[in-house]
C-alpha cells in the first residue's frame, strides 16, 4: 500500500526548509559597503565596473564585456549593437520567459516563434529555416534550463541567411557546447545575474559579451545613453573635461558600483558553486530518476556535446502511466517539504500581449506600424508550437541551487518516489 501522502495528511518526506539562494560570502558582504563609504556607487565614479565586465567575458571566453541592469537589457541591448529595429524579424523560441521575445518588441522589431525539440527543450533548427522570411534579420536561440541549443546548425543557418545570432544565456552561466562556452558561439552572447540563476551581482544584473569589437563599442554606447563612448574614455585618459557627446539614441542600462564588487567577489567562486550544481545535485538527479518508469524526459547531459549547467532540472512525466494532472504531480511533492519549480510561463505566443497587438502608444507599435505590414507573422492567434506545447503539458523542475546538500538530493528523489506511487495507474 502507498504511503500516505502529505497533502492528504501523511507525514511529509522533508520537515525543514531548504537552504535559500543566493548565498553571499563574507567577503562579498564586506566589500559590497566600501562603495557607501567613498560615495563613488555609479559605474562612471567607481572602480570596479569595467574589472568586472573584463573577468565576465574572460570567463566566457570572449574579447569584449558590456554589463548591463539586467537580463532584458542587455538582450535589448544586443539586438540594438546588431541595428535590429522596425520592419525586421527575429526568430525565438516560443518557449521561454517572456523577457526572451519581449527585448525583440522593445528594439521595435517583431518576434517569430519557433518550435522547440522535445529531446531537448531548446529551439528546433528546422522550425529556425520555415520561419525564415526577407524580413529576418536574427536569431534568439535560449539556452533553456542551462541546456545548450544546438548551435552548429543554428550557425549555419545564420551563415547561408546572413542573420545575427545572440545567445540567451540567462539560464546557462558556464555551460559549454562541443567545448565552447555559451554565449561565445553566436555574434553575441546574453546573461542575467537576478538572483535566482547561477551567478548574482546583488539581486538585479546582466551582461553581454562579444567577440565583434563593432558590437562591443555600439551595445556600450546604447547601454549609456548613447554615449560616444570612445571619445569618453580618451578624455578620461587625458583627464580632460568630459563633453556630452551622444551619437545615437541609447538607455542607462549601466551596472552599478556595488554590483560590479558583488560580481567580482562571488566570480571568484563561481566555478566551484557550478561544479556543485553539476555533480552533486543535477547529475545525481539524473542518475536516480534515468529509467524511471515515470520519467519521460531527463537533460541530456553530455549527449552531442552539451556540458549542462543546470539552472533547474526537467522532469517530463508520462502522463499516460499517473492518474493526475502534472500540477496534481509536483503540488503533491511540493507538499512533501521539496521545493518544486513548475512551468510558470505559458508559450510566449499566447500571451495577452502579443494575442492583442499591445505593443506602444495607441498605434500598438510595431504590431501595427507602417514599416511593418506582414499580418502572417504577427497574427499569433494561428502560431502552433506543438512540441512546446506537449513539454509544457508534461514538465516541472527541481531547483539545483549549489547550497543543498546529499540529504536534500535524497529527499527530492524520496519524494518523487512516493508520489508516483500514489498517482500509479
Amino acid at each position: 500500500m502507498a504511503e500516505r501522502l502529505a497533502k492528504l495528511g501523511g507525514e511529509p518526506i522533508f520537515q525543514e526548509k531548504f537552504p535559500m539562494w543566493p548565498n553571499f560570502s563574507e567577503k562579498t558582504k564586506r566589500e559590497a559597503l566600501a562603495p557607501l563609504e567613498t560615495g563613488l556607487v555609479n559605474y562612471w565614479t567607481g572602480r570596479k565596473g569595467v574589472e568586472f565586465e573584463e573577468k565576465w567575458a574572460q570567463y566566457c571566453n570572449c574579447k569584449y564585456g558590456i554589463s548591463t541592469s539586467n537580463g532584458t537589457s542587455a538582450l535589448h541591448t544586443a539586438l540594438a549593437a546588431c541595428n535590429i529595429g522596425p520592419g525586421d524579424e527575429v526568430i525565438v523560441t516560443s518557449y521561454s520567459f517572456i523577457a526572451s521575445s519581449f527585448c525583440v518588441v522593445q528594439a521595435g522589431a517583431i518576434p517569430v516563434f519557433a518550435d522547440v525539440r522535445k529531446d531537448t527543450h531548446t529551439i528546433d533548427p528546422s522550425s529556425i529555416e520555415e520561419k525564415i522570411t526577407p524580413r529576418t534579420k536574427a536569431i534568439i536561440p535560449v539556452h533553456l534550463y542551462g541546456i545548450p541549443c544546438d548551435m552548429d546548425e543554428i550557425m549555419a543557418i545564420a551563415r547561408k541567411h546572413n542573420l545575427f545570432v545572440i545567445e540567451d544565456c540567462a539560464q546557462a552561466h558556464g555551460s559549454e557546447y562541443r567545448g565552447k562556452k555559451v554565449g561565445s558561439i553566436g555574434h553575441a552572447g546574453c546573461f542575467s545575474f537576478c538572483q535566482s540563476k547561477h551567478f548574482t551581482t546583488g539581486g538585479e544584473g546582466g551582461a553581454v559579451v562579444t567577440n565583434d569589437e563593432n558590437i562591443a563599442w555600439a551595445a556600450r554606447s546604447f547601454r549609456d545613453h548613447g554615449y560616444d563612448v570612445r571619445e569618453r574614455l580618451r578624455l578620461l585618459e587625458m583627464e580632460k573635461k568630459l563633453f556630452y557627446i551622444h551619437q545615437r539614441v541609447g538607455f542607462n542600462y549601466r551596472l552599478t558600483e556595488i554590483q560590479s564588487i558583488i560580481g567580482l567577489c562571488e566570480l571568484e567562486r563561481f566555478d566551484e558553486w557550478n561544479k556543485k550544481r553539476r555533480i552533486q545535485i543535477g547529475d545525481k538527479l539524473l542518475k536516480a530518476l534515468q529509467g524511471h518508469e515515470a520519467v519521460q524526459f531527463l537533460p541530456p547531459q553530455g549527449k552531442e556535446g552539451k556540458l549542462i549547467s543546470y539552472w533547474l532540472f526537467p522532469i517530463v512525466i508520462h502522463l499516460d502511466r499517473i492518474s493526475g494532472t502534472i500540477k496534481e504531480f509536483w503540488e503533491a511533492i511540493e507538499a512533501e517539504g521539496i521545493p518544486v519549480a513548475p512551468v510558470l510561463w505559458p508559450q510566449m505566443y499566447k500571451e495577452k500581449a502579443y494575442v492583442e497587438h499591445n505593443g506602444f502608444g495607441t498605434v500598438k507599435f510595431p504590431f501595427h506600424s507602417k514599416e511593418y505590414t506582414e499580418e502572417r507573422s504577427v497574427d499569433y492567434r494561428n502560431v502552433i508550437c506543438e512540441n512546446a506545447a506537449w513539454i509544457e503539458e508534461r514538465t516541472f523542475c527541481f531547483p539545483t541551487h549549489p547550497v543543498y546538500e546529499d540529504r536534500h538530493v535524497e529527499a527530492m528523489v524520496a519524494a518523487f518516489e512516493k508520489v508516483y506511487k500514489h498517482y500509479k495507474k
